[in-house]
Order: structure tokens, then C-alpha cells, then sequence
């Protein structure tokens, strides 16, 4: 088998002198499953000054902001971002000694050109995470940067396997001419202890591959006494479902959402062959040994063991998702084909594990395996094993020469690079901020799924003479920020506040690391009206019971309300409202995983004749009767009720308008 390198990101964009900084939750790339289960996160950027030197003679730098702070697990891996204004007369020349900037290791840590625990080029002790050198943290991310420019450098830092807090202190220089100004600015990383998944230990916690038809083993140490416990799968993909470290449960039904995609072949000794395995008795050591197995190849799943008090089959979750009962998490394993055979092939790829040095292909015939000994290319230009991994994405199309042996060379050629396609841009004005007015836009952007996890894109927007389309042509654009999206999602906002009065256009790109191309996807036009617009908070339209299950006369569990607003809404996950009818009884209406299931229309939906476009509709099935918060003269609300208040929200945040809306009576029929 061919050994396993590391994935290192080293991609950096150019902004304009105007830029403004604004901190990006750098990607957090997970290299291999920690000891332990651990949450990571990240700070809030650090915005730049206010005033800043320039046309100072010579070459100078002045510090511009950077990305926040990461906390992260042992061995994981982040992307940091640095900006850096070009304060002198000189402009930085890339591939020209005496000319070409860097950002260099600094004092007090780890000291003036010292090599860092925290990233390196693997030599001199240093982690290999794609720096120029052990002591050349990254380099200059375009052609030319002039004066009066910004620069972003971004790279990539490596947690330690101990746990603590670590300094990484940078400074710019030009290579072969002079450092520049030292600003002081460095990088801290918090390296975590593992975090306990549950009660139950559940082992290895790392991630693993296994070739179909092969089993990976765990055993699974339960406290608590004598009894049995169910074990089954979830998807590696949604864990976890939320920062608590909950389980995802799309449906909201107080139920985590298992996965079939494996299953367990030996339980203690005992054949099984099934995804779900009920009440594993326990023995005198309270030790539970398994093996888990897959004939078709498998996304990344990981095996749950769970203590089923309530003997329904299934992991209850509450609060934020976290199961409610006894539990614990393996580690994730995937099963992939057998590896490939020697010869010439063209590939589709469909998963890739840059950890293992692998990926398959979209047939789930064969794993193709890769090391620093193998060549590679890009429309006929060479790459180091680094930047083939920062290329290599499902969907990409490659021409393979592959042997088997790690001795000998393959050779890998992608024909079809789909990991930078441009994404798709929606832009909104409303008011985003809280304020009054409609003066800020709201971009909504979403990339296509075959996009390289956690690509820094470029936001950019021009201010036009009105262009309902936009593109290429309408106006010069001026870079506003960075947003990275992170693995799990294929979109985010971005909210550009408080603007003047005007006609604006938008476009969202990410650069081609070989070319440095960018691929841009353009918004429609938006305008900020003269004056701005009053805000306008999201009104019922229509609001009616269309189907009533239980009682005709009263509002319960079965029925099934629809809501029609006039602005898009939000999702409506433990969103509520409170309704009254004519007796006087009061009670809430909440979608909560243990109460009523709400869900918005992903389509246009025709409601009392009238069609609204998607997210308008909000849809809730009451699985349970009314929270009644207050009692009425009668048991029960008695239909019709009328809506007296909720907190269903608008995308841009702006709650739901009641007492100004068309209708709010829930009726049936209505």
C-alpha cells in the first residue's frame, strides 16, 4: 500500500488597495480522525487599522488584519489568512529575487528565521503543510502586488499532538533585499484535549479505510451496570449535527438519522450481518466486541452504541441533538474497492481521502493510490503531489497510468479540473443589520457540490448604472472580502452593510491555483433606493388548517397548517408562535424535535389559489397538542384560532410581522 500524505493548502488571493478586511472562519481541514472525538472552531478576524502609512520609500509593508484564532483537535489542520498593505514605493515582483515578498518565522516564536511546530516544508523538524521553506510561512499570492495594494497570504498551520497553546510570529520580508516592518503579528492555536463522545467508549476513535468485504473490528467498554445496548450506524458526513456535538435528525422527529451503508457481520461472537443490531447483552467485563463490513463501497460511516432505555429502536435526541440516552461513537470507517490494476485507464472520481493518499473511482470499481513517487499533471503542467491534492475533487476526470507497485511511477493526469466551478450568486436588499432601512445586501452563495472543500472565494462588487443582469461588463469591481465555506454545506452569506444609494452588482469567484484564473459567478442587479426603503418585516399572506385529522372542532395532533409570507423565510427549526381562540385558551405552537414538524416549501406551492415561491410556505404538522399555556373556559383550542404572535424571521433576520399581516386566523376549512 502506498504511505499516506497529508493534504497541504496553499492558495492566497490579491485585493485592491480599497479592500476592507473581513474575517473568514478559516477551513479547518480534518487530516486524520483525532485521538478522541474533538469539536474545532475559530475566532473572529481581526480587522486592520484605521489610518496606514504609504509611499514610503523603498520596500514597506503595513499590517492589514487577519483571520481569527483556532482552537483545534491534536494533528488537525486550518487555513490562516493574512493581509498585508503594500505601504512603499516599490511594488513585489513574484519569481524575482531581491523583489518577491514572503512572510517569514519571527521572534519570540519560534525566532527570526526558525522552523515552527506549527507548519513547515517538513524539513529541519518543521510539519510539511505546504510552506515555501521551514522558515517562509507563505509568499506573494499574484504576479505583482504595487504599491498601495493589499496582499492576502494564506496558509496552512498544523496543530501539535500536545495539548496547549502555541505562538507563531510572522513578519514580511523580500527575499534577498530586506525585511520589512515587524508589526508584531502572530498566530495563536489552541490545541485541545480530546472531547468524551458520550458515555459509552467506543474503539478506535481514528478514521480507517478497509477494502469491501474486509471487516474493521471495535469494542465498545459499557458502564452503568448489567442490561443490553442496540449498536447502529450514522453518516460520517453529519457528524456533528451541531456544535454541542449533536446527531443530525433531519426530520426532526427526536430521532437520529441512522445509515444502512454497512453493516455488522460479529457481535460478541454471534453472526448478524444487519445495519441495526437490538439489545447486545452485556458480559460480566461489560465489553462489547464487534466487526463491521460492507460488500458495496461506502461513504465514511461510524458505529453507535447506545443503551435503548425506551426499547423504541432508535437514538433519541434533545436540546441540541444530543441523544438523551446512554451512548458512544467509533470511529469512521470507509470501504473502498479493491485497488486498481496495472494498466492505462480514464477516471471518474468519485470519493478522495487526501489523508490516505487515495481516491476511487465513480463506477465503485477500483482505488487508485498515490505518492510523492507518482507524477502529476493539469492541462500540461507539472504538480508537486501537494497541488494535485489542493485539484483533486469528486467529479474531476483523469487519465491514468497506474501501477500497483509503490515502487514504480504512475501517472496522473486531470482532464477535467470541476473542484473552482464559479457559484451561484443571490443578492437581496433589506435590511440585514437591524437598522431601519433597506440599505445593506445580503449575498446568498452556493456552490456547486463538486467544489474543493473550504476554497477561499472573492466577493466583489461594482457599482453600476442600473443592470437588471450582471457580468463581466457592468462595471469595474472592487474586492470587499473573502468567504470560505466550510465541508458539510455548499453555501453561505455574506451581507454588505449600510450602503449609499445606488445601483450595485456583485460576483463571487475562486482562483485557479495553476492559472490563477477565477471563475466568477455574477448576482442580478440590486439597487438601494432614494431614500432607502422602511425595513419590511416578512407578513402572513394566508394562513389556513388544510387538513384536520383529529377532532374537526379543535387543533391537534394530526392537523396540518400552511402559512404564506410575503418575503422568503428563514429555516423554521425552533421557531414558534403563540394562538389563542375565542374562549380564551392560549398556546404555543413550537417546532421542536419532541412537538410539531415545520418545513418550508423548496418549490413554488399554490395556496388558496395563489402561488408562492419557494421558502414562503411554512408547512407544520402537529405531532402533539398545543403547549397550552393558559386554559379557556373550554379543553382544547376550539377552531378557528388566530395567530397573536411568532417569531418566524425573514433571511435577513427581520421577525414576522403579525399584527400586520393579510391573515392570521387558522381555520377549517378557511
Amino acid at each position: 500500500m502506498r504511505s499516506a500524505q497529508l493534504k497541504s493548502v496553499l492558495f492566497a488571493v490579491i485585493l485592491s488597495g480599497n479592500a476592507a478586511f473581513v474575517g473568514v472562519s478559516a477551513p479547518v481541514a480534518r487530516a486524520a480522525e483525532p485521538a478522541a472525538a474533538c469539536t474545532s472552531s475559530v475566532g473572529p478576524g481581526i480587522p486592520p487599522p484605521t489610518s496606514l502609512p504609504s509611499g514610503l520609500p523603498g520596500f514597506h509593508a503595513a499590517w492589514y488584519g487577519q483571520s481569527g484564532y483556532p482552537t483545534l483537535c491534536p494533528g488537525e489542520r486550518s487555513t490562516a489568512v493574512v493581509a498585508y498593505y503594500n505601504s512603499g514605493s516599490f511594488g513585489w515582483v513574484k519569481g524575482r529575487m531581491g523583489e518577491m515578498a514572503f512572510l517569514g518565522t519571527s521572534d519570540p516564536s519560534p525566532g527570526h528565521d526558525q522552523p515552527s511546530l506549527l507548519g513547515g516544508d517538513g524539513q529541519v523538524g518543521s510539519p510539511a503543510t505546504g510552506w515555501p521553506r521551514y522558515n517562509r510561512v507563505a509568499a506573494q499570492p499574484a504576479d505583482y502586488v504595487g504599491p498601495g495594494q493589499v496582499a492576502w497570504f494564506q496558509f496552512t498551520i498544523q496543530a501539535p499532538n500536545t495539548p496547549g497553546t502555541y505562538l507563531l510570529y510572522i513578519r514580511p520580508l523580500v527575499e534577498g533585499a530586506t525585511w520589512m516592518e515587524d508589526y508584531g503579528v502572530y498566530w495563536q492555536v489552541t490545541v485541545k484535549q480530546g472531547d468524551a463522545v458520550g458515555s459509552i467508549d467506543v474503539a478506535p476513535t481514528t478514521a480507517g479505510t478497509a477494502e469491501v468485504g474486509t471487516t474493521r473490528a471495535y469494542t465498545a467498554t459499557v458502564s452503568g451496570g448489567a442490561g443490553c445496548v442496540d449498536l447502529a450506524f450514522i453518516d460520517d458526513a453529519s457528524y456533528p449535527a451541531t456544535f454541542e456535538g449533536g446527531l443530525a435528525d433531519a426530520d426532526l422527529n427526536g430521532r437520529a438519522d441512522l445509515s444502512t451503508a454497512a453493516v455488522f457481520t460479529v457481535v460478541n461472537g454471534a453472526g448478524k450481518g444487519t445495519s441495526y443490531v437490538d439489545c447486545v447483552t452485556l458480559p460480566a467485563d461489560q465489553i462489547v466486541t464487534f466487526f463491521v463490513s460492507s460488500s458495496p463501497p461506502t461513504p465514511n460511516v461510524r458505529p453507535v452504541v447506545f443503551r435503548d432505555e425506551n426499547n423504541n429502536n432508535a437514538i433519541d435526541v434533545s436540546g441540541a441533538y444530543v441523544p438523551s440516552e446512554p451512548w458512544g461513537l467509533g470511529g469512521a470507517v470507509r470501504f473502498v474497492p479493491p485497488e486498481a490494476v496495472i494498466g492505462m485507464s480514464t477516471v471518474t472520481v468519485l470519493a478522495v481521502s487526501t489523508a490516505e493518499n487515495y481516491f476511487t473511482d465513480t463506477g465503485g470499481t477500483a482505488t487508485y493510490r498515490y505518492d510523492a513517487n507518482d507524477t502529476f499533471q493539469r492541462s500540461g503542467v507539472s504538480l508537486g503531489i501537494a497541488r494535485f491534492e489542493d485539484l483533486l475533487s469528486r467529479g474531476d476526470t483523469l487519465s491514468v497510468s497506474y501501477q500497483p507497485d509503490e515502487a514504480n511511477s504512475s501517472n496522473f493526469t486531470i482532464t477535467n479540473d470541476v473542484g473552482r466551478e464559479a457559484p451561484t450568486v443571490d443578492a437581496n436588499v433589506d435590511s440585514w443589520d437591524g437598522g431601519s432601512t433597506q440599505n445593506d445586501v445580503g449575498l446568498r452563495i452556493t456552490e456547486p457540490a463538486t467544489n474543493v472543500d473550504g476554497i477561499a472565494y472573492s466577493i466583489q462588487r461594482s457599482t453600476t448604472g442600473g443592470a437588471p443582469v450582471c457580468g463581466p461588463g457592468t462595471g469595474a469591481y472592487a474586492d470587499l472580502a473573502l468567504a470560505a465555506i466550510g465541508s458539510g454545506s455548499n453555501s453561505t452569506t455574506y451581507v454588505d452593510r449600510n450602503l449609499a444609494v445606488g445601483a450595485y452588482c456583485y460576483r463571487v469567484g475562486a482562483t485557479d491555483p495553476v492559472t490563477g484564473i477565477g471563475a466568477f459567478g455574477y448576482s442580478q442587479g440590486v439597487v438601494i433606493n432614494n431614500p432607502p426603503l422602511a425595513v419590511a418585516p416578512p407578513r402572513a399572506l394566508d394562513a389556513r388548517v388544510t387538513t384536520s385529522a383529529g377532532s374537526p372542532a379543535l387543533l391537534d395532533a394530526g392537523d396540518v397548517i400552511k402559512i404564506a409570507f410575503s418575503k422568503e423565510i428563514q429555516m423554521t427549526g425552533g421557531r414558534q408562535m403563540r394562538v389563542q381562540d375565542a374562549d380564551g385558551t392560549i398556546a404555543d405552537i413550537r417546532c421542536l424535535q419532541s412537538e410539531q414538524l415545520c418545513a418550508l416549501n423548496t418549490a413554488t406551492e399554490t395556496l388558496g389559489g395563489t402561488a408562492y415561491p419557494a421558502y414562503t410556505v411554512v408547512t407544520i404538522t402537529m405531532r402533539t397538542p398545543p403547549l397550552v399555556v393558559a386554559a379557556g373556559s373550554s379543553p382544547g383550542l376550539q377552531l378557528n384560532v388566530t395567530v397573536t404572535s411568532g417569531d418566524f424571521a425573514d433571511v435577513a433576520g427581520n421577525t414576522w410581522d403579525v399584527p400586520g399581516s393579510d391573515d392570521v386566523v387558522l381555520g377549517a376549512p378557511d
